[in-house]
């Protein structure tokens, strides 16, 4: 059904199922996972990419085998700060970092010297010519390719669509929809309380890379005249230690497909049993993962449940209640509670005053429209999702 094709290697960003699943099957034709013992490795500048360091096999030992080539493998900058990291004792990431690059031969030095004085077993991943990772030997891996073929079962038996799928080099994300639950929520105020199409207040350009037009979900939203919000559900998951498997609640708004996430249904952190030295096969993947999917199935399950649903309406109602007498003091306040860039800021206000109701619940949806602008930084996108949530949850953040 998927078939992968050159002109989708090295997929990243904003796009739909096929774009992920056919970049999920190129990943696992060239990744490599592997436990070392830190004495059977060392750190080389030889190869070095981007003013970083490499990692290379001891000759004549055991992990010879297992690097992705015999010239040294570079590291990303990710995983040079997760090698420090495991180091005894650690080395701070940001002097590491300017240690590679300013001094790249004595950083060789200490992390040589460090990794034999207090030898350890070490998860080193792999892929496309980089060690994209350093983790715990006692790290469980829990594959994207598998996570995205039981949502897409489950998604089935609960009657939802995948929505939107996003890749960055550290978190995979798939988005579902349920199209036939959804609640008439008027926003009483701004452009969205007017005559709209569906997706009249979005980034059309978000919307093309995602096929939404492709969802059926216009003639629900045209034909009732008021906003449409629909269920969400999000599953993501990191293979470079960078965040946990989560799947979580959220909602979508008909009038500029903006998306909300909200409370967490299943948090899973990648730790299990310790694994062996050598390569980590997809079959041990595979097993250590079954509990996980369970968990993740059933959090699938609850996050269309009318009940949950019925019980952020009456939140999103509430929002829409509380009046923002003092926009600009407000968004202030948002722009602090979440660390958000001047250049942000303003677009953020732009968007609020423009389009949006004077309310908790119009600043909510200011703030989710700006993840429809990040589309190479996915992970930015998500973050301002999750804060529109947080709005609609938290009253206090725009006091």
């Amino acid at each position: 059904m998927y078939e992968h094709t050159e002109q989708t290697k090295k997929w990243a960003g904003v796009g739909k199922l096929d774009q992920l699943v056919n970049e999920l099957v190129r990943q696992k034709e060239s990744r490599i996972d592997t436990v070392l013992d830190s004495r059977q490795v060392y750190i080389s500048t030889k190869n070095r990419v981007e003013l970083g360091l490499t990692l290379c096999a001891v000759e004549g030992t055991q992990s010879s085998e297992f690097l992705h080539t015999t010239q040294g493998t570079p590291f990303r900058t990710k995983a040079l700060k997760q090698l420090g990291a495991r180091m005894t004792p650690n080395v701070p990431s940001k002097f590491l970092v300017e240690l590679a690059a300013q001094q790249p031969e004595v950083g060789c030095d200490l992390l040589n010297q460090l990794m034999c004085e207090e030898p350890k077993r070490m998860f080193f991943r792999q892929l496309d010519g980089y060690v994209r990772a350093v983790l715990s030997d006692s790290y469980r891996c829990l594959d994207n390719y598998d996570l995205v073929f039981t949502a897409l079962e489950v998604a089935q038996q609960v009657d939802a669509n995948v929505l939107q799928c996003t890749m960055s080099d550290d978190n995979m994300r798939i988005k579902l929809i349920a199209p036939s639950m959804w609640k008439t929520l008027n926003a009483g105020g701004g452009r969205v309380s007017g005559m709209f199409k569906a997706g009249d207040l979005g980034n059309p350009e978000w919307r093309e890379r995602n096929g939404i037009g492709d969802l059926g979900l216009e003639d629900t939203i045209n034909d009732t005249g008021g906003n449409i919000v629909f269920p969400t559900c999000t599953i993501s998951n990191s293979e470079t230690g960078s965040g946990s498997t989560q799947v979580e609640f959220g909602t979508c708004d008909g009038a500029c497909f903006n998306m909300l996430t909200f409370d967490k249904k299943v948090r899973s952190v990648h730790l299990g049993s310790k694994l062996d030295l050598g390569i980590y096969s997809e079959e041990t993947i595979a097993a250590d993962s079954k509990a996980i999917m369970c968990k993740m199935t059933d959090a699938i399950v609850a996050c269309f449940d009318p009940a949950v649903f019925e019980k952020h309406i009456l939140l999103r109602e509430g929002a829409q209640s509380d009046v923002i007498e003092a926009p600009t003091m407000a968004v202030d306040n948002v722009v602090k509670a979440f660390d958000i860039n001047d250049d942000d800021r303003d677009r953020l206000l732009s968007y609020f005053v423009k389009d949006y109701a004077m309310t908790r619940d119009g600043l909510s949806q200011a703030v989710s429209r700006m993840a429809q602008d990040e589309f190479e930084n996915v992970d930015k996108s998500a973050d301002f999702e999750a804060y529109a949530g947080k709005l609609i949850e938290q009253p206090a953040l725009v006091r």
